[in-house]
């Protein structure tokens, strides 16, 4: 799958959570267990031409194209919707279980809607089905630092700055871990 319009939605959201988490780390008894409602996007949404609510199970159901199904669970992602986004990701995982970015998309979206063993076990998954895709690693990390587990947060960020310090998703990683370091 090619690389997804919601990578710089991610990366924002990821700066402003964990910004969030690091001012609550001095009281490590009350980890943050969802997305404060302060690091939600404001405003009003686009129209993305997606179906209704109510309807959105037939439009997911009207798709047999792993692709295109994980392009609706995007376009339902970058609107907020997190459980239509939910249901488009499961379908493109049945029909493709072996795509590590679904898996990514997937677990955030479970993080976002509470769901915080869902999305660590979704992300975990998605690193067994590929090793070396490194936002996959980057968000496991990311996910188990914003629920208060710092120190199993450590490894998956490690591997995302191993895989390759120097993009956007390492540099991001290395400040992460020095948020973390310094809680």
């Amino acid at each position: 799958m090619n690389n997804k319009l919601i990578t710089p939605l991610f990366l924002f959201t990821l700066a402003v959570s964990f910004l969030a988490i690091s001012a609550s780390c001095s009281k490590p008894e009350t980890p943050v267990e969802k997305r404060p409602e302060s690091t939600m996007p404001s405003g009003p949404l686009i129209d993305t031409g997606l179906t209704a609510s109510g309807n959105f199970r037939k439009e997911i159901e009207s798709i047999n194209n792993p692709e295109e199904l994980a392009r609706l669970g995007d376009k339902y992602f970058e609107n907020n919707r997190y459980p239509e986004a939910i249901e488009a990701y499961e379908k493109t995982l049945k029909l493709n279980p072996k795509d590590a970015d679904t898996y990514n998309d997937l677990g955030l979206a479970f993080h976002y809607t509470a769901k915080p063993e869902k999305a660590v076990e979704t992300l975990r998954k998605g690193t067994e089905v590929d090793p070396s895709f490194q936002r996959v690693w980057l968000s496991l990390g990311f996910v188990l630092a914003a629920t208060g587990k710092g120190e199993e947060a450590k490894p998956a960020l490690n591997k995302t700055v191993a895989l390759d310090p120097n993009s956007t998703q390492g540099v991001e990683a290395k400040r992460l871990l020095g948020l973390i370091n310094t809680h």
